[in-house]
């Protein structure tokens, strides 16, 4: 098979995925959410709503950009951030099928455009997820310690195993600038820091009695749970992962919110991202002009 039949075959992989990814997405959204007592509660914080996409589809372009950097050292011929939102927008979507791993897959028909090999891809998509893990735990930390009324031995937890991490990531991909492992991890920390902000948004809009502490709590359990639904193997985009875990810190920590607020309050975010990941994923197709511009 010569390899512009293989790239073919690479791109309309890539591209039923996406697709495949936003039938599930709705199918999923059909099956899990119980829209009357949902929509109730949206009305009273609609006006919030566009603020929180802005901050969700900022967060979604810095992570865009922390894959970037890395890219573009591996790559053998420059290209500009365009063509890496392209590719990350038109297979993010794909996470959201069984599996968890499949917008990873997708991400492969950049490689050949970029002068990659198909396996140094899947090490670059093996790099990005343990950077992604570490600035998530290192995020979820700082805002652990900021709060409080989280037990000293979570915290000590939590300490310990970002060390680990930091540790870890002197060793790892040797080959990788360490200069470049700490830019993306902090582009990456705050990306996921993002996420949580706008839980913690949503709940201190929703709550009569509400502190910076609480908020910081609130943003730090979220980038747990964050972290958690991204590491679960087969589950798809964290999808019930994220916010089943959110739900049941919440609740073991004590926090004083309600149960109602908290369950709301992770479905939003959940709609959020579901409709910036697809919006986003619409987008590209505007785009496919200019790619064909630039060659990639």
């Amino acid at each position: 098979m010569d390899k512009q039949k293989l790239k073919n075959i690479i791109n309309f992989f890539g591209k039923s995925l996406g697709f495949l990814g936003l039938i599930y997405v709705f199918y999923s959204l059909s099956e899990e959410y119980t829209w009357n007592s949902f929509t109730q509660q949206f009305h009273t914080i609609i006006y919030w709503i566009p603020l929180l996409i802005i901050i969700n589809i900022f967060s979604i372009i810095i992570g865009i950009y922390a894959w970037h950097i890395m890219l573009i050292h591996y790559a053998k011929k420059k290209f500009p951030y365009l063509a890496s939102y392209y590719y990350f927008s038109k297979t993010e979507i794909a996470k959201y099928l069984p599996g968890n791993i499949f917008h990873f897959l997708g991400r492969q028909a950049l490689a050949s455009k970029i002068g990659i090999s198909q396996k140094e891809m899947a090490k670059t998509s093996l790099l990005f997820s343990f950077l992604l893990l570490t600035g998530t735990l290192l995020s979820s930390t700082f805002f652990a310690f900021l709060a409080q009324g989280i037990p000293l031995f979570i915290l000590t937890l939590m300490g310990v195993s970002s060390i680990i991490t930091i540790i870890s990531l002197v060793y790892l991909y040797p080959s990788f600038p360490m200069s470049k492992k700490i830019s993306m991890n902090i582009y990456l920390a705050i990306s996921v820091a993002l996420q949580g902000i706008i839980l913690g948004l949503i709940v201190m809009y929703q709550s009569e009695h509400f502190t910076i502490s609480l908020f910081f709590q609130c943003v730090s359990i979220y980038t747990v749970s964050w972290l958690i639904g991204f590491v679960t193997p087969g589950a798809s985009g964290g999808l019930g992962i994220r916010e089943g875990t959110f739900i049941a810190i919440t609740s073991y920590l004590h926090i004083s919110v309600t149960s109602e607020i908290i369950i709301f309050s992770v479905l939003l975010v959940r709609l959020i991202n579901i409709c910036v990941d697809v919006g986003l994923y619409l987008w590209t197709y505007r785009l496919e002009k200019k790619m064909k511009e630039l060659e990639i």
